[in-house]
């Protein structure tokens, strides 16, 4: 079996993918818990504009969400027989160390 520049990047991007996916549930999960906490409505809370003090998670969250697009979106490239290594996110991911979110224990759903 040989395995092509091509195919480490995809391995690269999904193991970022997989990696962003456990920080966001993370994150989704201490949010949603403040929002309880706070018994405040799902759009005020949610809304930065509104809510300085989880601001910079509610925009980080979305941030995660948006390369979590952007990496499945090179996946889907590659599925249709793209080459994805040399794309900016591809090489980023393949020059990343694996290091996991503090809180994040990883999974494969």
């Amino acid at each position: 079996m040989s395995v092509n520049p091509n195919d480490l990047a995809l391995l690269a991007v999904m193991r970022r993918y997989f990696l962003v996916k456990d920080e966001v549930n993370v994150l989704k999960a201490r949010l949603e818990a403040a929002r309880k906490d706070s018994a405040e409505e799902i759009n005020r809370f949610y809304d930065p504009r509104t809510n300085a003090t989880y601001a910079e998670e509610i925009l980080a969250w979305h941030q995660l969400r948006k390369e979590m697009d952007e990496l499945m979106s090179l996946a889907a490239t590659w599925g249709r027989g793209g080459n994805i290594e040399t794309q900016p996110l591809a090489l980023e991911a393949t020059a990343a160390k694996v290091i996991p979110f503090p809180d994040v224990q990883l999974s494969l759903d």
